[in-house]
């Protein structure tokens, strides 16, 4: 009995990490497409960018997320989606520096949104 309860717990705690870490990967790789895309030199290179950074936001839409925080995570990958699109028709058009500034906006959304899923602090535990 207590084996196959330590067994359990190690196994829940197995996909709770891989999951994680695929949405951690996930994450790093939109990092990177961002950062590629607002360091582009010509329309190629960005249209290129933006479709990385497109392609790995909506694979993080189908990440695993906690569940009281699903919804606005799920909405603040659909703003990044959107203020994808916006830089994409901008650099379409031949205006890379405005779809470079409208990109910008990207990094303000994943500072909002990256706190709702920072651990609490030491200080939060004990206080409450």
């Amino acid at each position: 009995m207590r084996n196959t309860l330590f067994l359990l717990f190690f196994l829940s705690i197995t996909v709770f990490a891989k999951e994680t870490s695929e949405l951690s990967v996930t994450m790093k790789n939109i990092g990177l497409s961002y950062k590629q895309a607002v360091q582009a030199t010509n329309k190629q290179e960005l249209l290129s960018s933006l479709e990385s950074l497109s392609r790995y936001s909506l694979e993080a839409t189908k990440e695993t997320f906690k569940p009281e925080l699903k919804t606005q995570s799920l909405e603040g990958l659909q703003k990044v989606l959107d203020t994808i699109e916006r830089a994409r028709q901008l650099a379409k058009n031949g205006d890379m520096k405005s779809a470079q500034t409208e990109l910008k906006k990207i990094d303000s959304l994943r500072k909002e949104y990256h706190k709702l899923h920072e651990p609490p602090s030491i200080w939060q535990l004990i206080f409450g």
